[in-house]
């Protein structure tokens, strides 16, 4: 069928087709939520068929046929990380992607093919994948210019596994100086100036969080001299009526004798007892193993009576690999050729231990696909029958 040139013009322009310079459209999206690569199509385009392909992933992780009659759509995604987590979404069968992991960032393309032209159209994509925001907390440390003056150093920490943060603070002015991306602020104050609450705001695509204020005062306690290493310490913000707790951060491998609290007198001792032997994480391990050779583990780090203030981490963290569960679940995508061994540890302020366990036997052939397992098992009857 024949088309007029206008008309051939227009729908060539739908979409951009081979060598076309078009910029990525850039998506951002949550770690552990979802995202959508957005497809806009023309009203009335015959669209036969659209793969969708990931750069890091070989060949298309999806492809979905349109049925000329109206009919319901064949979808098809292929054994890959992508598996279960993709679906087609609106009229313009854009593409879903559900459950975000670090290693879904990157470039994407959806090549479009239309009924009514032998090209295919290209829409290319990026995609940005950032953590929720933690609130942030401010630490202050104080100096005494040479001109007598008290300066005031603000910083604030963000926890950030990836991406781009920003950092803001409020009030600003004339006796402020912002430093370091602007995590660090410096205030300059003299005696008889106002008491200031400052706060700090950190910003992704994503999302933002902000500390609680924290009051700065005219007046330094130390008689520190600007640049030298003495302070008055980290600032702890307390709300009246509740409880607050002052950090110790020990070097692990010290042996803490004594610990002695004082604020204006004494106010408490510690001595600890003696060293118990610590316990020994447990790590229960599941595995999957798809057609392409691609094994996803997941391994748990668990440790009976744990308490309170336990910190648990991984190692190797490799790119692609997502913790979760308060860092007690790793979960990894393992090929042959990589580490094989991972260890957890957990920790607390006085003491840590660690387990490891080797992934490969968890990827072995001993472990099939299930629909491997089914077509032995089929083999294994079938061939007994025949002897008999």
């Amino acid at each position: 069928m024949a088309f007029s040139l206008p008309w051939s013009l227009l729908l060539l322009g739908l979409l951009p087709g081979p060598g076309a310079s078009r910029a990525p459209t850039v998506v951002t999206g949550t770690l552990g939520g979802s995202v959508t690569l957005p497809l806009q199509l023309q009203d009335g385009q015959q669209v036969e068929s659209i793969s969708w392909v990931c750069r890091s992933v070989p060949g298309a992780i999806a492809t979905v046929t349109l049925v000329e009659a109206g009919g319901p759509d064949t979808f098809h995604q292929a054994d890959s990380r992508y598996w279960g987590r993709l679906s087609v979404v609106g009229p313009d069968r854009s593409l879903k992607i559900s459950h975000l992991s670090w290693a879904d960032a990157g470039s994407y393309r959806a090549h479009v093919n239309l009924r009514s032209s032998r090209l295919t159209h290209t829409r290319e994509y990026s995609l940005h994948v950032y953590e929720k925001l933690t609130q942030p907390h401010v630490t202050m440390s104080t100096r005494i210019s040479g001109n007598g003056h008290c300066l005031i150093i603000l910083t604030c920490v963000a926890e950030s596994r990836g991406g781009t943060v920003t950092y803001s603070w409020t009030p600003l002015g004339p006796q402020t100086t912002l430093s370091h991306g602007g995590s660090i602020l410096s205030v300059t104050l003299q005696p008889g100036d106002s008491a200031l609450n400052f706060t700090c705001t950190v910003k992704n695509p994503v999302s933002n969080s902000s500390s609680l204020p924290i009051l700065v005062l005219p007046s330094c306690s130390g008689p520190g001299i600007l640049g030298s290493e003495e302070s008055v310490g980290e600032t702890v913000i307390g709300t009246l009526g509740k409880s607050a707790t002052l950090p110790l951060e020990i070097p692990v491998g010290q042996e803490v004798e004594k610990v002695t609290w004082s604020s204006r007198g004494l106010v408490a001792i510690l001595q600890p007892g003696p060293a118990e032997k610590p316990q020994e994480p447990k790590i229960t391990a599941s595995s999957q193993i798809m057609k392409d050779g691609t094994c996803f583990i997941t391994l748990a780090c668990l440790l009976d009576q744990a308490g309170e203030d336990v910190q648990y981490s991984w190692d190797p963290r490799g790119q692609g690999a997502v913790v979760s569960h308060g860092g007690t679940t790793l979960s990894i995508s393992w090929r042959s050729g990589v580490s094989d061994s991972y260890h957890c540890t957990v920790k607390n302020p006085v003491s840590q231990s660690s387990s490891s366990i080797s992934v490969k036997p968890l990827c072995s052939g001993s472990f099939l696909p299930c629909c491997l397992r089914k077509e032995f098992i089929l083999f294994l009857i079938l061939g007994a029958l025949q002897i008999k």
